[in-house]
């Protein structure tokens, strides 16, 4: 019988002891473990802000690909919300992480597409994991806020990956030339990733500062998506953690 309560009070299948220890030792029994979110909105800016401050160095792919990797790392010690749905986020991003590293040394227009569907899929199941956990929690903290800027920052990124393979299936689906061929030079996608990103901030945020534009039906279908979802996002994020406020301080008083 206690084996049974154990069993059903846990967040998934039972695991061997062996498995429960190397799941505590990762920091991952406990599901608000101070400073996770943090450690990701870290990593996430890092990863933004080098961009444009390391195009033009020699090794700018290789510090890209690393910034990158810290980031997929980071999303993925977020998602302890089970055990199961952890599970779920190293099957999506293992793929992501390996392919972004196999594409810095060989470039194909297969294997781009490819890495740009792994990680929009791992940063969106991300998300959701992140939203899953602002909508448990009780108290409004400095991890909570990160958590709800983490949540932000990885749909405008995850988007950018999509609209990269939309690039990729679909050359011509924007107004400016996003994905650059260099040839020998260096793999396209992560060359020209930044600027996907940037355009996917000005549909998240609504700018629309017109130096881009989508042509194809299905970039002008995600580009309206986005848009929606991020105003979506806004308002029903700063309702909730208004209203978490307001109860945190009537607990209070």
């Amino acid at each position: 019988m206690k084996t049974e309560r154990t069993s059903r009070a846990g967040d998934g299948p039972s695991l061997s002891s062996d498995s429960r220890r190397l799941w505590r030792w990762m920091g991952l029994a406990r599901r608000n473990q101070p400073g996770r979110y943090t450690l990701l909105l870290f990593t996430i800016l890092l990863m933004i802000v080098l961009q444009p401050l390391v195009s033009t160095h020699k090794l700018a792919q290789a510090i890209m690909s690393t910034s990158m990797s810290l980031m997929l790392l980071s999303a993925l010690y977020t998602l302890n919300v089970s055990q199961t749905y952890f599970r779920l986020g190293i099957s999506l991003m293992v793929p992501a992480f390996t392919l972004r590293w196999v594409l810095q040394f060989h470039r194909s227009l297969q294997l781009e597409a490819l890495t740009s569907v792994a990680a929009a899929a791992f940063l969106l199941a991300t998300v959701v994991g992140l939203i899953r956990q602002l909508f448990s929690v009780r108290r409004v903290t400095l991890d909570t806020i990160s958590a709800a800027l983490c949540a932000y920052f990885l749909l405008a990124i995850a988007w950018g990956f999509m609209f990269a393979f939309v690039e990729i299936r679909h050359p011509g689906s924007f107004s400016a030339e996003l994905f650059v061929d260099h040839g020998a030079g260096g793999p396209t996608m992560i060359a020209a990733l930044h600027s996907f990103i940037y355009y996917s901030f000005v549909c998240l945020t609504t700018t629309g500062y017109g130096d881009i534009a989508p042509k194809s039906e299905i970039a002008r279908t995600l580009s309206v998506l986005e848009s929606v979802i991020g105003q979506m996002y806004l308002a029903i994020l700063v309702a909730r953690l208004v209203s978490l406020e307001v109860a945190q301080s009537i607990a209070e008083r």
